[in-house]
């Protein structure tokens, strides 16, 4: 007599099922826009990005209140952002290359939070001391701009390591969830932590605990990283020529493929032309919107909405509807900050910076 097949033994578990890779039953049962996440190693992944996600988020408010409670000054919030900026125009493209060379991509993200870390330790422990001046800052935000930049191109060289070109698109759109949410979150925690501390009006002692919290975060990123397994490929065909030489090769690459030549461009117009406000802001909301320091991490914070509804929309949509909802995304963008410039409300400047988002 045969055995019942409702009470004989499971057949051996699939190792792909088991991992929630690619293909297997757990992707099944997840919608179209979480699907990435059928990928335990993604899991693992997003976990790992959630504290630098969190660190940088609340470094957005915390960095810039600052300068601003030390200086009072517009022109030194553009130092500060122009410094990290313009090191970051050579740092990008030689992380793209430190990417293409390095065979496992996780440490180069281990290494550049461990840098992050330093860096935020280093400010908190002057802050507690006493002894921060803005020239402290500007250096930091050298450090973090370059350590910034040469990470990124790692972090999504092995996103596609982890899931795969499939849903290669699903997990960039989903970890820009990630760091919509953080904004979402973050900044208005560490301005509302800083105000009920006593912060503003000069007292800048408050913001070390900030850093403290942002110094754990970035270790524990760097410690989750190691759950991370990626197979040990082969050292990638690379040229074995100077660094420049790749470097002009990747502009001549960018040159000859107009869809990313339009892309970059897009982006950089964009960032150019609209976001700059975002280096102001701690200034705009103090002397235009008399905003304390928990108000300013909510303007921060609130734009956030608007980035992480168009995160997940962008996610679940398909790759032929997304060129126009960047051109839509840019037109509204620009309406909404002719609002936010005028606007003296700060109710009002709220909701135009969720339509910026």
């Amino acid at each position: 007599m045969s055995a019942d097949p409702a009470t004989s033994d499971p057949s051996p578990i699939d190792p792909a099922i088991e991992n929630g890779e690619p293909g297997s039953t757990t992707r099944g049962r997840l919608p179209r826009t979480f699907e990435a996440f059928s990928n335990r190693n993604f899991r693992w992944f997003f976990a790992a990005l959630c504290g630098n996600f969190a660190s940088m988020n609340m470094q957005m408010f915390v960095r810039g209140w600052l300068v601003f409670e030390i200086t009072g000054s517009y022109e030194k919030l553009g130092y500060m952002n122009a410094a990290g900026g313009i090191v970051g125009l050579f740092a990008a493209p030689l992380g793209g290359v430190v990417a293409d060379r390095v065979r496992q991509k996780k440490h180069v993200l281990q290494v550049t939070q461990l840098m992050n870390a330093v860096i935020a330790l280093t400010i908190a422990v002057m802050i507690t001391l006493g002894k921060l001046e803005f020239i402290h800052l500007l250096i930091a935000s050298v450090f973090q701009g370059l350590v910034m930049n040469a990470m990124m191109p790692s972090r999504q060289a092995l996103t596609k390591d982890v899931v795969g070109l499939p849903m290669l698109t699903n997990a960039i759109a989903l970890n820009t969830s990630g760091m919509n949410t953080a904004r979402l979150m973050l900044p208005g925690l560490a301005g509302g932590m800083v105000a009920a501390l006593g912060g503003g009006h000069g007292n800048i002692d408050p913001a070390q605990w900030v850093y403290y919290l942002m110094t754990g975060l970035y270790l524990m990123s760097c410690i989750m990283m190691f759950k991370v397994q990626v197979e040990d490929r082969a050292k990638p065909k690379v040229p074995d020529g100077p660094i420049l030489v790749e470097l002009r090769e990747g502009f001549r690459y960018v040159l000859r493929t107009p869809v990313i030549a339009m892309l970059l461009g897009c982006n950089f117009l964009m960032v150019f032309f609209s976001l700059t406000y975002f280096m102001l802001l701690p200034g705009f909301a103090k002397e235009v919107l008399n905003a304390g320091p928990d108000r300013l991490g909510l303007l921060i914070s609130i734009s956030g909405v608007g980035s992480l509804a168009g995160s997940l929309a962008i996610a679940s949509m398909a790759n032929r509807n997304r060129a126009r909802v960047l051109l839509s995304g840019a037109l509204l963008l620009g309406i909404a900050l002719l609002g936010f410039a005028v606007s003296e409300n700060y109710w009002v400047s709220v909701g135009l910076l969720t339509l910026v988002g």
